[in-house]
This record gives C-alpha cells, structure tokens and sequence, in this order.
C-alpha cells in the first residue's frame, strides 16, 4: 500500500490503461387445346315409291366452347442493383514518434473528456504510456515517468483498533473520491476505445520496440487487463497495518497480490467491479 504521503498510483489503474486506448483514430446486404372437330350426320335413306315427308335433319352438335388462353406469366422483377460497397476510412496518418506529443493531445481532445485530457503529462504521452502498461501486465507500478498527473488527495483511512499494533480500514470517502474518474472512464464506449488503439497501434509498438523488447504492444495491453481482471472479489472491509510510514494489508496473502491489484482492491468493490465490466468489453472488441 502506498504512504498517505506518496501520490495515488491508482489513478494509473484507473486512467492510463484508459489513456492507451484513447490515444488513436477512427472507426464500417400454358399451351390452349384445339377444338374438337364437328361430328357429320348420314341422311336417313327414303323407302320407293312412298315418298315420306323429311326427316328433321339434327342440327349440328354445337362446336365445344374454346377453354380460355391462360394468363401470361408475370415477369420477373428486374433485380436491384447492389449498393455500392462503403469504401474504407482512409488511415490515420501518424507522426514521428518523436513528433507525435501535439497529434495525440489533438486526438485526446476530439475523443475524450476535458477532465480526463486535463490529467495527461503532454510530454513523451506514447513513450510513458507503454512503459506504464509493460509495469501493469508485469504486476508492478512505475512511479517514474508517469502519462498522467494524479490529483486525488491521500488515502482515505479510519482506525479500527488501537494500540502497539493498531489496525486501519479503508473508508467510504476514499471509495468516492474514484466515482468521477470511472465514470469518466465510462463515458467512452469500449469499442471506440479498441478501434482508436487499433489506428495508432503502430506508434505504440515502435515505443515498445525501443525498449528492447519484441512482439505486438498490444499483446501487453491484453497482459495488463488481464492482471487487473485478475484481482480478486473481496467485498468485505480490509484491514490494514502500518508499520513504518507505509500502509500494508494484513492479510499476507492480499499484501503479496501484484501491486496494480492491490491497488484495484482500494477503489472499493462497486468501482472495483465497474472497472473489471468495462475492461472485460474492451478486451473482448480488441481480441475480435
């Protein structure tokens, strides 16, 4: 646990995996039958030398009524025409690496909040940003060179018992204090988060390349979801020692979980949890 005195390094679990996600670009079904003929009547031959009067002549058997032609088939429809295919967005064209501070706090202020661009360190932003994310998928917080500012006040904590060795728990206040920056967090769609990423993946895997490492940047970034959804649910208060100047869990078993959990487990369970279904959707649009 961090001393009350040391910066929230929370706010880079909460905002910088966040801040990676935002630093990129944009986002695409009878045939008729013939009448019978007429039938021929024979005259009925006269007896000699009476001459009967005529026999009545039957009158002709009454040509059948033709069957009516049936009607003409319909045409067929003529087949639409198939709209033409939306072609592609053109890509995001991105600066030097070296350049690129001025193009990403443009595209930070076209995607994100005020109260969130507001927190970025507008210098070498991509180059921090990696270095911050490496030390989250590596259960570790960098303190140096950080992508974002951290304004939070100290760590909210209550005594719970006194003497030689006296206990702490977290208190409902420190759990607040997080509220706003998850639901700016919150306000930006997971989706648009993975595409923007997507569109500026090449910036961030040259970053990463300069550390001496190999392979795509976003593997990492999956890395350091996964250790955070990894953080266990405790919904129950924490208790908490001091030793020295730094606060530390109780539990040997919490206290050994990686730092970036641990520091997941101080934002409270109901933002604890905000955090993970956020997360969960985002890694799930940029796996796909």
């Amino acid at each position: 646990m961090s001393s009350s005195k040391s910066p929230s390094n929370t706010l880079v679990i909460v905002v910088v995996l966040i801040l990676i996600l935002l630093l990129g670009g944009f986002i695409y079904w009878n045939s008729t039958r013939e009448a019978e003929p007429e039938t021929p009547v024979t005259p009925t031959p006269m007896p000699q030398p009476v001459t009967p009067a005529p026999q009545p002549v039957a009158p002709p058997a009454p040509e059948p009524e033709p069957e009516p032609e049936p009607e003409p088939e319909p045409e067929p429809a003529p087949t639409p025409e198939p709209p033409p295919e939306p072609e592609p967005e053109p890509a995001v064209e991105l600066p030097p690496l070296n350049e690129s501070d001025d193009f990403v706090s443009a595209e930070l202020g076209e995607a994100a909040p005020p109260e969130l661009v507001k927190l970025v360190v507008p210098e070498e932003t991509v180059r921090k940003t990696v270095r911050a994310v490496i030390g989250v998928s590596e259960g570790r917080l960098v303190n140096q060179y950080r992508p974002v500012m951290s304004p939070l006040p100290t760590m909210g904590v209550t005594q719970t018992a006194a003497g030689a060795d006296p206990e702490y728990q977290l208190t409902e206040q420190n759990f607040a204090r997080y509220e706003q920056h998850i639901a700016l967090m919150e306000s930006i769609p997971p989706e648009n988060l993975a595409n923007m990423y997507t569109s500026m993946a090449p910036m961030f895997n040259e970053a990463y390349a300069e550390q001496g490492l190999e392979g795509d940047f976003r593997d990492v970034v999956l890395e350091a979801v996964n250790t955070l959804l990894a953080t266990p649910d405790i919904d129950e208060p924490l208790t908490l020692k001091r030793p020295t100047v730094m606060y530390k869990y109780a539990d040997p078993e919490i206290e050994a979980l990686p730092e970036p959990q641990k520091l997941m487990l101080r934002i409270g369970p109901e933002n604890r949890e905000r955090v993970k279904a956020y997360l969960r959707e985002f890694k799930q649009a940029l796996e796909e």
